[in-house]
């Protein structure tokens, strides 16, 4: 999808919003860098768009004018589960600024995670990665186990969608688990991650990522959250400070 093309599906029915009241859900998400990409609820509602929906704002088209994600892939159809957009900086005329999307829902929930660049290289110093959905209903047990099969996007254009499995153990409170490209063998091991009702947070920065016996990143963090009756979804983040080019967007459902 080109510039002009994404930027006249989000700026084109703004004077439609004025006219139609906007339904705010209970939209929770984190961005890496709110400087260049932001999410929230949608502020669009026009064409294949929705207000109120987990949505997406970029600086190239404004960081207030919200577009909804379901809305993107019904016009840039996911491949393998994936929706790329790409438009990078270097792109010539009305392609430049976009960026580079690589973004994918998680299963039946309105919960999406990706990550987002400049240019297609994730080392250029933009690298982003963000989730976003919709918490309405959400509950967390405090007791038991469950298992989550779980994808992550980290540089894809290289890794491709990377899988694996998180178990929740809601009695001590812990998150664990990892994610490996079949393609390549890069991992990202979440390490011990604490539980607090819905939130997800590092109690110690232990994250790691490695490409078979080499350690690319370590000491990274996760943040992220429960979603659903009986925390039925997660999504969240592990970031690695100055390796910014590591940082991975998860999200998956309960086994």
């Amino acid at each position: 999808m080109s510039r002009s093309t994404f930027k006249a599906l989000i700026l084109a029915p703004i004077a439609a919003v004025a006219l139609a009241g906007v339904a705010q859900a209970a939209i929770v998400g984190l961005s890496t860098d709110t400087s260049q990409l932001r999410v929230g609820a949608s502020t669009i509602n026009a064409g294949p768009h929705t207000s109120g929906k987990p949505g997406v704002a970029v600086a190239a088209i404004g960081l207030s004018s919200y577009v909804d994600f379901a809305g993107l892939q019904a016009s840039v159809p996911p491949v393998n589960g994936v929706t790329t957009i790409n438009s990078p900086s270097t792109a010539p005329g009305s392609h430049n600024g976009m960026g580079v999307f690589n973004f994918a829902k998680v299963s039946n929930a309105d919960l999406y995670f990706g990550e987002w660049s400049d240019t297609a290289d994730v080392a250029d110093g933009t690298h982003t990665v963000y989730y976003v959905g919709d918490n309405t209903g959400t509950t967390v047990p405090t007791t038991g186990t469950a298992t989550y099969a779980v994808k992550g996007i980290s540089d894809y254009a290289n890794n491709g969608i990377l899988t694996g499995e998180f178990t929740a153990n809601f009695g001590t409170s812990v998150l664990t688990g990892d994610l490996t490209s079949a393609s390549t063998g890069y991992k990202v091991d979440i390490g011990s991650v604490g539980i607090s009702g819905a939130n997800i947070a590092s109690t110690t920065a232990n994250a790691t990522a490695t490409q078979g016996a080499t350690t690319l990143a370590s000491g990274g963090s996760v943040s992220g959250q429960f979603f659903g009756a009986s925390a039925a979804a997660l999504a969240g983040l592990v970031t690695f400070g100055g390796n910014s080019q590591y940082d991975t967007a998860f999200g998956g459902t309960k086994n």
